[in-house]
């Protein structure tokens, strides 16, 4: 694990934090309606993370799955949106078309593929032993946030499903146990939540989603070093330039001063 690369679970949640201050009335009013879904007629608050996407219990009844399909879909909307909001400060959260913008021609079929693609391979991994089946869950916890870069900055029309899940292995390379522990460091607001019956995941779950996609965000730019680039562009012609660049014109001109001070 290379220690000028490692991401810890406690600055990732410090940005998370940041990233989500100021804005929680509109953060929370994103997540009401899969809230209200997964609680009252789950009796839980399942399927919130991006580990329990493609995840399928054995000899659950027809209609959970129908449920937990229908949350999971919106998580990972809520997660794109998350995403938006690192990638620019100007972003404005429009609560239900965000949660349900996965239910869209833009995206519906290929996330059903990518999920459908990590669910067949995580569980013929499960069958050769649990571990392995865990593993790979973390290996594949990227696509969606892949598919999600490659859409938006036009690296690709129609972006693969498989692809995106054999990136996310790329990505997730020695990286694994970080997120891992990321999740593990949540595990005193999981009981906070059973301890509210579910009502503290109104504050859990955008704090967890939020802080996946710091974790993402930062592990994408340290692997790829033409994604500022590419970001910066995107942004640029949707009027408004990315938090990425706006930070490293804050660095230049301190630098700058710096230099003048020197003088």
């Amino acid at each position: 694990m290379n220690a000028e690369t490692y991401l810890s679970p406690a600055s990732i949640k410090r940005q998370a934090r940041e990233e989500l201050s100021g804005k929680w009335r509109d953060v929370i009013l994103l997540y009401l309606v899969p809230f209200v879904i997964s609680l009252l007629l789950t009796g839980g608050i399942y399927g919130f993370d991006l580990t329990s996407i493609p995840r399928i219990i054995v000899g659950e009844e027809e209609g959970n799955i129908l449920i937990n399909f229908l949350v999971t879909y919106l998580t990972i909307g809520i997660s794109f949106t998350l995403l938006d909001m690192i990638r620019s400060s100007s972003y404005k959260i429009k609560p239900l078309p965000d949660a349900f913008q996965v239910f869209s021609r833009r995206f519906f079929i290929p996330v059903f593929l990518i999920q459908l693609l990590q669910t067949l391979f995580i569980v013929l991994w499960t069958l050769v032993f649990i571990i392995p089946g865990i593993i790979k869950t973390y290996s594949y916890s990227q696509a969606f946030f892949i598919f999600k870069d490659k859409k938006d900055l036009g690296t690709e029309e129609y972006p693969a499903a498989f692809d995106c899940i054999t990136e996310s292995r790329y990505l997730m390379d020695g990286h694994k146990l970080e997120l891992f522990f990321l999740h593990l460091s949540f595990i005193g607001w999981y009981l906070l939540e059973v301890f509210t019956l579910g009502i503290a995941s109104l504050y859990v779950r955008p704090y967890l989603n939020m802080a996946e996609a710091v974790f993402y965000s930062r592990l994408r730019y340290d692997h790829k070093e033409t994604d500022d680039a590419q970001v910066d562009g995107y942004y640029h012609e949707a009027g408004f330039e990315s938090k990425v660049h706006e930070e490293e014109k804050e660095d230049e001109e301190d630098e700058e001063y710096d230099d003048f001070a020197e003088y």
